[in-house]
């Protein structure tokens, strides 16, 4: 199945402390979003790229990452902007949503992606939560929660595209942000993403300590 890859890449290293956007940091002599990019680009079944930049640094990739799959666009204020921009510039019928702080892709998870896709609407990578995890009021726990039924969602994320884009015009319409595009369609299709297991490397440069547990996983 082909696939449009849509990345977004328009944050920013000020909760880290850093002075450039935290995907154009490097790690092991490469930058954050070098290795999506690079999956992307050799991966055959993916047939184009958009590459969702800030104001920023949109002079920065268009002029560094020229490859012929790669388009880059300006992405707006909120990531569900980005993503609805995005999708103007995809061309093909079914899209991978991924952040270009998540640098560890594997061709196990995408693949497992595209096979959900043929008979579902939205399907996310995920890992079983590990710990126990409670909900608090205050300093006081007032509830554990079932971590059986629990999930650390991943990207990319799965879609069909004409059933996002409406899911993003309807959101857009009543002002309303999701945490990401799974919740659009559940929101106002009705739609209810399947789950497939991702992998624990997958994860998202947020903090500093971040930096050395991927200088490790991307070995």
């Amino acid at each position: 199945m082909k696939y449009s890859a849509i990345i977004l890449a328009a944050g920013s290293g000020k909760r880290m402390g850093l002075n450039v956007n935290k995907i154009l940091f490097k790690i092991n002599g490469k930058r954050v979003i070098e290795y999506s990019l690079d999956f992307f680009i050799s991966d055959q079944n993916c047939t184009d790229i958009v590459l969702v930049a800030s104001n920023t640094d949109y002079d920065y990739f268009l002029n560094n990452y020229t490859d012929k799959k790669i388009k880059v666009i300006i992405g707006g204020n909120q990531r569900r902007d980005s993503v609805r921009l995005a999708l103007n510039s995809a061309v093909s019928n079914y899209v991978l949503v991924h952040d270009g702080a998540r640098p560890f892709i594997t061709k196990e998870s995408i693949d497992q992606i595209l096979v959900s896709l043929k008979d579902n609407d939205s399907v996310t990578l995920g890992v079983k939560v590990k710990e126990t995890i409670q909900e608090i009021d205050g300093n006081r726990v007032v509830k554990t929660l079932d971590r059986s039924k629990l999930i650390i969602t991943q990207t990319p994320q799965g879609f069909n595209k004409a059933k996002l884009i409406k899911a993003h015009d309807m959101a857009l319409t009543k002002g309303y942000y999701g945490t990401d595009d799974t919740v659009l369609l559940e929101e106002f299709m009705g739609i209810k993403a399947s789950f497939i297991l991702g992998d624990y490397r997958n994860i998202k440069l947020t903090t500093v300590e971040d930096i050395k547990l991927l200088e490790v996983i991307l070995l």
